[in-house]
């Protein structure tokens, strides 16, 4: 029985020794935890970089975006009124068939250049050289026969009736014979001014009757565009201001040109008065009457003007901002713009002659980022590509 109670304290004994070791296993773990978890971190501090450092250190060296940049100069500037128009011409006139007969020849075709009084065709005369001739003959008879009663009136062998009667039959020879002539003219048919042929609607072998329309004729030499000027530009717009037409149908060429006419009455409904905008020299190049053109009147002129390429300019809303590069950077400033064309605008602060702008490469910029001036087509590929990052992003 004794033994039986010693074996029970006995493992009673080992049981409650063993619960209390386990018990304070866990904090001694965790404090060996926390002190080894403190020597790598003295550890990292003193050789390998932490995650936040190097993202750090990898923002500081990103790499300079390649730009293309243009250098800012000094130049003429104007301020100009932009209108839509339709070319006419001063001069355009038809030929008309002055008597009726049948077409022998035609001598021009559309598209030819003519000067006045220049053939353009000509109708049978047959009958009508016959007449000329006849009358003709009949004329230089009454001329020798008036000459003869002049020299018996000059002598006093006949009375003033006899001598007034000679000089009238001879008025009336004259006169037939010059009827007979402009009948025998109108068989050839000229151009009344100088100009292109437009149209051509005479054929030879074909028999027209009088007054019918042969030819057109347009004046090019005299060319000209109306336009509706806002009633508040009235001040600015006098005879003589300077001009520029072209079209967009011939690209790349531009006409001189000059306000004729200024109308001095403003429509009550439209609020507009207008001006006739004539070109000054056609320099060679081909430009027709019934063309689209664009009229661009210059009302001012502004002489040593900063000069900014249009192509520099970034908008954002209303705004407009180009970039340029100092230091290696690229600065954002803020346009204040004065005159415009179609290729520049003028800047009036915050930019000077000598001043790079960016004018490639600076969609997806920011002010401050690290720029690098590199030839066009590495600028343009990567413009392309910023273009995209920021399309995706």
């Amino acid at each position: 029985m004794k033994t039986w109670i010693c074996v029970v304290l006995f493992l009673a004994v080992s049981i409650t020794h063993w619960g209390c070791s386990n018990s304070a296993d866990p904090s001694e773990r965790t404090a060996a935890s926390k002190e080894a978890s403190s020597r790598d971190d003295a550890k990292t501090a003193k050789g390998k970089p932490g995650k936040d450092e190097r993202q750090d250190r990898t923002a500081r060296v990103r790499p300079a975006v390649p730009v293309k940049v243009s250098e800012i100069n000094e130049g003429t500037i104007t301020s100009s009124l932009v209108f839509d128009s339709v070319l006419e011409t001063e001069s355009s006139v038809e030929i008309f068939a002055e008597t009726s007969g049948l077409i022998l020849e035609v001598h021009v075709e559309e598209g030819d250049r003519v000067v006045a009084g220049q053939i353009l065709a000509r109708m049978e005369n047959v009958e009508e050289r016959v007449d000329s001739e006849e009358a003709e003959a009949r004329y230089e008879h009454q001329k020798a026969n008036f000459q003869r009663t002049k020299d018996l009136y000059e002598r006093k062998l006949i009375n003033q009736q006899e001598y007034d009667n000679a000089k009238f039959d001879l008025e009336q020879m004259r006169l037939r014979f010059e009827r007979a002539k402009i009948q025998l003219e109108n068989t050839i048919v000229r151009s009344t001014v100088s100009g292109v042929v437009t149209e051509r609607a005479a054929q030879a072998g074909r028999r027209v009757a009088t007054n019918r329309v042969l030819f057109s004729i347009m004046n090019l030499d005299e060319l000209f565009a109306n336009v509706n000027i806002p009633g508040q530009h009235m001040l600015s717009i006098e005879q003589g201001l300077p001009a520029i037409i072209d079209s967009d149908l011939i690209e790349g060429v531009r006409y001189d040109a000059f306000v004729k006419l200024v109308s001095p009455i403003v429509d009550p409904e439209s609020g507009t008065f207008k001006a006739k905008v004539a070109v000054s020299k056609l320099n060679g190049m081909p430009i027709y009457p019934g063309m689209f053109v664009n009229v661009r009147v210059i009302v001012d002129t502004s002489e040593n003007a900063v000069l900014i390429p249009k192509e520099a300019i970034v908008h954002e809303g209303d705004l407009k901002y180009i970039y340029k590069v100092q230091n290696g950077k690229a600065k954002k400033t803020l346009l204040h713009e004065g005159y415009s064309t179609v290729g520049f605008v003028q800047a009036t602060s915050g930019i000077v002659k000598g001043d790079q702008v960016i004018v490639m490469g600076h969609s997806a910029l920011k002010d401050g980022a690290n720029v690098k001036v590199v030839e066009e087509a590495v600028a343009q590929e990567q413009g392309a590509t910023n273009e995209s990052s920021a399309a995706e992003g």
